[in-house]
């Protein structure tokens, strides 16, 4: 994989009010979106979450590629000036490729996570809990292992915790107990970090917490890449106008946009209403 910002460059652009397009499977992108909204209120946006296909992380990375190429495409007709996958999964099968082929920069969520990881760790000792597909890619070990060679790092795989959040699930017991003996595995290593390397696990951060404790520092790779988002703006100068009113924001689901939107409004903390996309 390559660094997390392709390096396209838009040259001449000073102020840039095309929408930021951000993609996930399904939900758990919003909790990368809302990090880039708090950095950024003023921009567009125009979310996308592909939940007619999920769970990308039970599928070959050549199926994840295609699903995400399809989702490219689509934003790229609707004018975007960035695209954010804002899925682990994605960003492992699909992250050089698209760098490669999109006209507009790309920003992955791999990268960051495993820079926060380095530094956030005391002891070089890492958990990472992710889909089945992203902890066979095994990126985010190769990242870690390349920043900080004497790291050590425990990969898990925990496709049902997506499951969970899409069905609503976070917060309540039975949810509680699935985290508590997936975790178990981790009751004999010595990390001191663990990477949520899934958008949708931060939804369940204190189910996560109850298990491994609050002195274990637990890393958002969408804090990173939303601090990536505002930087590359920030240096390429295709920040939006500030005096700008035309700034919004678009929602669309290729499932069912009730269910998306009752998902999301609890991910986001405020109503926002969706759409229904055939792509």
């Amino acid at each position: 994989m390559k660094d997390n910002i392709n390096n396209i460059k838009e040259e001449g652009i000073h102020l840039d009010n095309r929408p930021i397009g951000v993609m996930d499977s399904g939900v758990g992108g919003l909790t990368v979106l809302k990090q880039i909204v708090k950095l950024l209120p003023n921009e567009s946006y125009i979310f996308i979450g592909d939940q007619a296909n999920l769970p990308y992380g039970q599928k070959s990375s050549e199926t994840v590629r295609k699903l995400t190429k399809r989702i490219a495409d689509y934003m790229i007709t609707q004018d975007i000036k960035m695209f954010v996958m804002a899925c682990n999964t994605a960003t492992a099968a699909a992250f050089d490729y698209l760098s490669e082929i999109l006209s507009v920069p790309v920003i992955g969520v791999i990268e960051p996570g495993c820079r926060s990881a380095v530094q956030a760790t005391h002891n070089g000792q890492i958990g990472v809990i992710a889909t089945n597909g992203t902890v066979k890619s095994g990126d985010y070990e190769r990242i870690i292992k390349k920043l900080a060679p004497s790291s050590h790092v425990y990969s898990l795989g925990c496709p049902e915790f997506v499951t969970m959040v899409e069905q609503g699930l976070a917060g309540t017991p039975e949810t509680q107990l699935v985290v508590n003996q997936r975790l178990a595995y981790f009751a004999d290593k010595p990390i001191d970090t663990l990477v949520m390397g899934c958008t949708h696990f931060p939804v369940l951060r204190k189910e996560i917490t109850n298990v491994l404790g609050t002195k274990m520092s637990l890393v958002d790779p969408g804090i990173a890449a939303g601090q990536d988002v505002y930087d590359y703006l920030k240096q390429h100068g295709a920040l939006c106008d500030p005096a700008s009113s035309d700034a919004s924001r678009r929602f669309f689901t290729t499932g069912d946009p009730d269910e998306f939107a009752k998902l999301a409004d609890n991910i986001l903390g405020n109503a926002i209403a969706a759409d229904h996309l055939d792509i």
